[in-house]
């Protein structure tokens, strides 16, 4: 005897919005025949309609058709998938394809193909997996000397094409699906770079080496009104033609057996009242970065920065040491390295953020060691700048 009913299955783990999907079934006597495939949707009820030939891995499928009740394994090119048997049917099964699974133009001699076996036997459908279009998460460093290496990390990095910065094309040294390592020219570009892979294009939404776009105090370019780098603050400018220079003038503490304090002026440097001239814009679609390396390894102390908005302050931390990950070894970097914090975290005394960026009128960074003595730092900084995310 047929009769109908109603599964509502909570997909909370399985999308963010937690949509609840409403699936038909029959129960009958065929149960464990022979199974068959007869279309791939996706999992979203909105597109329900939908007939698949191709996916990406780690997409939310459902694999239609009969006599899939009795479901005992599901292959994506021959790759195996995990399943809930409780989000299926007789006609439905909800699957993740796997996020390993292999695809066509990545792996050779995939098949191509869902296989799905039951009690009843086995059923296959052609099915093509592509992989996503690359991903570009943040490189190494956004400053890179003529001849350096730049260090490209993301995801979905398959078959690469190229890399460039701007139209010039960078020799690729190492490739993997998270990480590109390339060689600049012997000539300094300032542009915008470029990953082509088999499955799209991807560029950064900033140029490489621009010290102007953003800049707040880069050593080179007076952050005063009388033409100073810097309007007060001891903490050592160290030339553009030392070995250690990643773009110009830069400022380094090195120093042992810093003392335990709040405050040293050999430790500051900052702007006074100053027109930054950026553009208008909320904090919360703004990154704040800058260039830093830190020589040995960092177990205490912490740069301060405080930038002024609209006559109030604006505070953060930086001291990445200070995580699961560095706490026992100490934070230390591979020479220069871009440090991005996102410029909703700096906050007024009451919890505030910057409202209008147009509104910064004055940098501070100090290095500060208030709990303990530090027996050695060597850290330098370079390229403070506010660009939009």
């Amino acid at each position: 005897m047929n009769f109908r009913y109603i599964l509502k299955v909570g997909l909370g783990l399985l999308l963010a919005a937690g949509m609840l999907l409403t699936f038909q079934s029959c129960e009958n006597n065929d149960m464990d025949g022979a199974p068959s495939i007869t279309n791939v949707r996706l999992l979203d009820p909105t597109k329900a309609d939908s007939s698949l030939t191709a996916a990406e891995p780690g997409s939310l499928v459902v694999i239609q058709g009969q006599n899939l009740g009795s479901v005992l394994k599901v292959y994506f090119n021959d790759f195996e998938a995990t399943f809930n048997s409780a989000l299926g049917s007789n006609s439905n099964i909800v699957i993740a394809i796997p996020a390993d699974a292999p695809t066509k133009a990545v792996d050779a001699g995939v098949s191509s193909k869902i296989r799905v076996q039951t009690k009843g036997g086995e059923a296959t459908y052609d099915f093509v997996l592509s992989a996503p279009k690359p991903i570009i998460s943040g490189l190494y460093s956004e400053f890179v000397k003529p001849n350096g290496t730049v260090v490209i990390n993301g995801d979905y990095f398959y078959n690469i094409k190229s890399v460039k910065v701007g139209t010039t094309t960078l020799q690729v040294l190492t490739s993997s699906v998270k990480q590109i390592t390339a060689r600049m020219p012997a000539t300094a570009i300032i542009d915008v770079l470029t990953v082509e892979g088999e499955f799209g294009t991807v560029k950064t939404s900033y140029k490489l080496n621009d010290p102007v776009t953003g800049n707040m105090i880069n050593f080179d370019v007076p952050a005063t009104t009388w033409g100073s780098d810097v309007c007060y603050g001891a903490a050592p400018i160290i030339a553009a033609t030392d070995a250690g220079a990643i773009s110009g003038k830069y400022s380094r503490i090195k120093e042992t057996n810093l003392p335990k304090t709040g405050y040293s002026d050999n430790w500051i440097f900052a702007t006074c009242y100053f027109e930054f001239k950026l553009p208008a814009g909320s904090a919360l679609s703004n990154h704040f970065k800058f260039e830093h390396n830190i020589a040995e390894p960092w177990k205490a102390g912490k740069y301060d920065i405080t930038i002024t908005a609209d006559g109030k302050e604006y505070a953060y931390s930086y001291q990445p040491w200070n995580t699961t990950e560095f706490s026992a070894t100490g934070y230390q970097t591979n020479g220069w390295k871009t440090a991005v914090i996102d410029l909703g975290e700096f906050k007024n005394s009451t919890g505030g953020s910057i409202g209008d960026i147009s509104k910064i009128t004055d940098l501070k960074v100090l290095f500060n060691t208030p709990d303990v003595t530090i027996a050695s730092f060597n850290g330098s900084v370079d390229n403070f700048r506010i660009v939009r995310k």
